[in-house]
């Protein structure tokens, strides 16, 4: 039987453990990945803390929100893929965590593009491109982008500014070489935030990719919540704000736009490291204690 990271109840990084599953089979459109690395998201750490426990999980859940590796097998009605190719997925079922995983979504993996951004790429260019179609914003608006330095966020801004868009980036004092690079304009966070938006002048949309209680702000800012999407605040409703959760149609064909413009270098990732698969509970550890700044990639030999 193969392996995985199991999360045996809700609880701390420890309730994660390396066991055996059975293995998966994949069905009707789907393929099975001998998966090569897996990426860790905030989404993971908070459905393992039961913070998300809206999101139903099964006993012995298997985390993980996308996977790269080789496909081992095809399901019924698959064209276009057969087994050995390389490709990174999109685990809207989870399952990443894992040696083996079944997709419904995913793209091929060129070989300029290593294991490991293969892995980083798929949950956050979802978001990314999901939410900037939901606000439509457009060439020769101005978006608002909190969390712009995130792994979301990063992409969003670089997405953004290639179609025209102005960017104002809401940042820590440590990521403002980052967006500056990638083109738009770093504001910090902190007490009079309002104000040094305001300076740079009037904002169409606000993409909230932090979810750190900026809702009011990004309100205020927008002229109005409808134009003001959020990934994670909980407290959207109460602010009549968009809270915009992954979903299989929020952004089709996200996985082919962003990994031709990641092979052709005409897309940058947040930085990352990575792990041993094995050791998975210890990277939930060190995201959560905030002592690495970096994603995590799980990997597998």
């Amino acid at each position: 039987m193969p392996n995985a990271v199991v999360m045996t109840e809700y609880g701390p990084p420890e309730v994660l453990k390396w066991a055996a599953v059975p293995l998966p089979e994949p069905g009707a459109g789907q393929i099975r990945i001998k998966v090569k690395a897996a990426g860790v998201s905030p989404t993971d750490l908070a459905l393992r803390a039961g913070y998300l426990k809206a999101i139903p999980l099964p006993p012995d859940a298997v985390l993980g929100f996308e996977a790269a590796g080789t496909v081992d097998a095809v399901g019924p009605g698959v064209t276009g893929t057969s087994a050995g190719d390389d490709v990174t997925a999109l685990l809207f079922g989870l399952g990443g965590y894992a040696e083996y995983a079944v997709a419904s979504i995913w793209t091929g993996k060129p070989a300029a593009v290593s294991w490991l951004d293969a892995a980083a790429l798929p949950s956050s260019a979802e978001a990314a491109v999901g939410v900037l179609r939901q606000l439509a914003v457009t060439s020769g608006e101005t978006l608002l982008l909190f969390g712009g330095g995130g792994s979301v966020g990063v992409i969003a801004t670089q997405l953004a500014v290639a179609a025209g868009v102005k960017v104002i980036s809401v940042v820590g004092g440590h990521d403002e070489p980052l967006v500056r690079e990638l083109g738009a304009t770093p504001v910090r966070y902190g007490a009079g935030l309002a104000d040094r938006v305001r300076a740079l002048g009037t904002v169409d949309a606000v993409f909230d990719a932090a979810g750190q209680g900026v809702l009011a702000d990004a309100i205020a800012l927008a002229g109005g919540p409808e134009r003001v999407i959020t990934l994670s605040d909980p407290a959207a409703a109460d602010f009549g704000v968009t809270l915009s959760e992954p979903a299989p149609g929020r952004a089709p064909g996200a996985l082919d736009e962003t990994m031709a413009r990641l092979a052709a270098g005409r897309l940058r990732l947040r930085a990352h490291i990575s792990m041993p698969m094995q050791q998975a509970a210890e990277a939930h550890r060190r995201l959560e204690s905030r002592t690495v700044h970096e994603r995590i990639i799980l990997t597998l030999p």
